[in-house]
């Protein structure tokens, strides 16, 4: 009961805290990456054991965050429109945790090659967003006030392509229980929108619910089996953290596609099964420089000191085979609830 309870209470803070100090998909790989350093740390794997995990949870949670969503709950808050408004928060929050699911399959399932995946997620996301988000076949945002770009159906269409092309019982298990939890998260947790209390928190209970009923129902899609094993990293290794926060950051807020993070997550998967060692530095390295961004702005020395000391301590930790997952968990969630404080807080100004 324990470990459940901590599945769903690390998923949960971390969607709140990615609300708070950081947006899109680098924000989202928050609460992925809690969530699966508190889910190994709970099982006994080693730091080997979890690389993979911890770097696909970050991915597949942060895949998700693409997708825009503000303007849906407008439209569910109107009496007018709220059936259209909560089939399509159902609908984003089932495909975030459906193609989220998939990938953390690939931490038992990875293929030696996996380029072929690489290539097949980012056609279908394309494809999808070219043939329904684009031309607003079928749209779930404001159409007559500053209409936004969806991208719903390419992150389904990669989603289903890549259930076709692993076509194993745990990839199918992932995939029904994380869009059942995203589901269910996203439009239940909708509900306190409707709260008629001035000044209630209704987006921050959603994230809350959403971040709290999916870390609940991956729990369940997590097999007893460890994941694919990583060797020990090299100091040379090191040299992967800025590699990393070059391509998330850079690609993911660059490139000019709609689903420029869905190309982050390409060329991650490709690299992370030529360095599989290099996972702790995507999962914690690059998740915390991704949330220290706009802290920079307000707070560049403190900005600088995260994103720099503390992965520096993950990567010791992970030579000296210290209990990795547990400690690197809390030392994320204490960071990024420090950044929380600088931003928010006046005292800390």
């Amino acid at each position: 009961m324990f470990d459940l309870l901590l599945s769903i209470a690390l998923m949960s803070v971390g969607w709140a805290l990615r609300g708070s100090i950081g947006g899109g998909p680098l924000g989202a790989m928050i609460p992925g990456a809690l969530w699966a350093m508190g889910m190994a740390w709970r099982r006994g794997w080693s730091g080997r054991e979890a690389s993979f995990f911890v770097a696909l949870a970050a991915l597949g949670i942060g895949l998700g965050g693409q997708m825009t969503y503000g303007q849906t709950i407008g439209l569910f808050r109107d009496p007018n429109t709220r059936l259209w408004g909560l089939a399509g928060l159902s609908l984003k929050g089932a495909i975030w945790g459906l193609l989220g699911g998939v990938i953390l399959s690939l931490a038992w399932l990875m293929p030696a090659k996996p380029l072929r995946l690489a290539l097949l997620l980012l056609a279908a996301t394309d494809i999808g967003w070219r043939w329904v988000n684009h031309p607003k076949l079928l749209y779930f945002s404001n159409p007559l006030d500053r209409p936004r770009e969806e991208v719903w159906a390419g992150l389904l269409l990669s989603a289903l392509v890549l259930l076709l092309a692993l076509r194993h019982p745990l990839t199918g298990r992932f995939a029904l229980l994380g869009l059942a939890g995203g589901a269910l998260g996203f439009g239940g947790g909708a509900f306190f929108n409707l709260v008629p209390l001035t000044g209630f928190p209704g987006w921050k209970m959603m994230e809350f619910t959403f971040g709290a009923i999916l870390g609940g129902a991956l729990h369940f899609a997590v097999p007893p089996a460890t994941p694919k094993d990583s060797p020990s990293p090299s100091w040379q290794h090191a040299l992967f953290y800025p590699l990393w926060c070059a391509v998330i950051i850079a690609v993911g807020l660059h490139l000019p596609v709609r689903y420029a993070y869905s190309a982050v997550v390409a060329i991650s998967i490709v690299l992370l099964s030529a360095f599989p060692q290099t996972g702790w530095l995507l999962a914690f390295g690059a998740t915390l420089a991704a949330a220290c961004l706009d802290l920079h702005q307000t707070h560049p020395l403190w900005a600088i000191l995260l994103g720099s000391l503390p992965v520096s301590l993950v990567f010791c930790w992970q030579r000296a085979s210290r209990c990795l997952p547990r400690d690197a968990a809390w030392l994320l969630l204490a960071c990024c609830a420090w950044i929380y404080c600088l931003e928010y807080f006046p005292v800390f100004r």
